[in-house]
């Protein structure tokens, strides 16, 4: 199984999942982790743009997120600290489970995630579009 985290450093797991500077891509198995590489977010509007406003990329139903599906297609989760409704059923809808936590170590949150003991907070969801 692989497990995306949206990270802006290589370690910590970061806030918004379309701005992040990358993601670190573990693969997994029952044992942990045997593997993880990094895959530069050059997928999401905002990190392409650089757009600092949200609102620039959500515009009249032209907005979709299938570059980050299409980048994470191998993934069967992401986490990350917050994100978009949008991008959250966009994720669900191609079979990515989007995990939100305030956990704030990559690997950490990997491992809880594989041993079930990772903190879910759906209440990180940006709803205000």
């Amino acid at each position: 199984m692989k497990i995306a985290v949206a990270t802006n450093d290589q370690k910590h797991v970061t806030g918004h999942l379309g701005r992040c500077r990358s993601f670190l891509v573990y693969e997994t198995n029952e044992s942990g982790i045997m593997n993880k590489e990094l895959r530069e977010n050059t997928f999401t509007h905002h990190r392409i743009s650089g757009a600092s406003h949200h609102e620039e990329h959500h515009g009249e139903g032209h907005h979709s997120h299938q570059a980050l599906v299409d980048g994470l297609k191998d993934c069967s989760h992401v986490i990350f600290q917050s994100g978009g409704m949008r991008v959250i059923e966009d994720l669900k809808s191609n079979n990515i489970i989007p995990i939100l936590t305030d956990e704030r170590i990559a690997d950490d949150a990997v491992l809880k995630l594989l041993n079930g003991k990772l903190e879910i907070k759906e209440d990180n969801s940006c709803n205000h579009h």
